[in-house]
């Protein structure tokens, strides 16, 4: 038989926690999506050069390294703590950097993508705006358009099969939680 000292030690050691769904996760989601957004405003109007390599790559790596760095280090980000949820292993410990990078390896290649049209638009050799001007239909042919066409198709499907995992999966799972072996979950009291 159990003592009962030690099974209300065990509830102290050992934590509670409940799996976090949709709407949650959307509302983290939503409110990191804002504070990126100020920031990209307001990088934006600050960057002095707006065709600067160098410049296109740090900026457009900082959501990147925002959710890497936060997630690891507080296993959540802003918008996660304002909510009170957070990622945690499989086995309900903090996460590791390798449960973090392998979670967000699938926005990794989304945000390299993003880059690479930046990249494309400023770099690529493509006619003059004017000149697409004459027949709208030749600005799909451009190289930067095709690439941006295929990543926002892929994002789509990505989301699409993101959202169906989540919705389906009892522990509230998406495809980036399973890659990455982590949840998402609110300490209950």
């Amino acid at each position: 038989m159990e003592n009962p000292q030690e099974s209300l030690l065990n509830d102290f050691e050992q934590p509670s926690y409940t799996f976090v769904g949709f709407w949650p996760r959307f509302g983290a989601l939503f409110l990191d999506g804002i504070l990126l957004t100020v920031f990209n405003l307001v990088t934006d109007w600050m960057m002095p050069e707006k065709n600067n390599l160098a410049l296109i790559v740090l900026f457009g790596s900082v959501p990147l390294f925002y959710h890497l760095i936060l997630e690891y280090r507080y296993g959540a980000t802003v918008g996660k703590m304002a909510l009170g949820i957070r990622i945690v292993s499989y086995e309900l410990m903090p996460p590791t950097f390798q449960h973090i990078f392998l979670r967000n390896l699938i926005y990794l290649a989304i945000q390299a993508g993003g880059i690479a049209i930046e990249i494309q638009t400023m770099y690529g050799n493509s006619e003059s705006q004017l000149d697409m001007m004459s027949n709208p239909m030749d600005l799909f042919s451009t190289p930067a358009v095709v690439m941006a066409l295929v990543l926002a198709a892929s994002v789509f499907v990505i989301y699409l099969i993101e959202m169906i995992f989540l919705l389906t999966d009892e522990k509230y799972r998406s495809l980036h939680d399973r890659i990455g072996k982590t949840y998402v979950v609110k300490k209950r009291f």
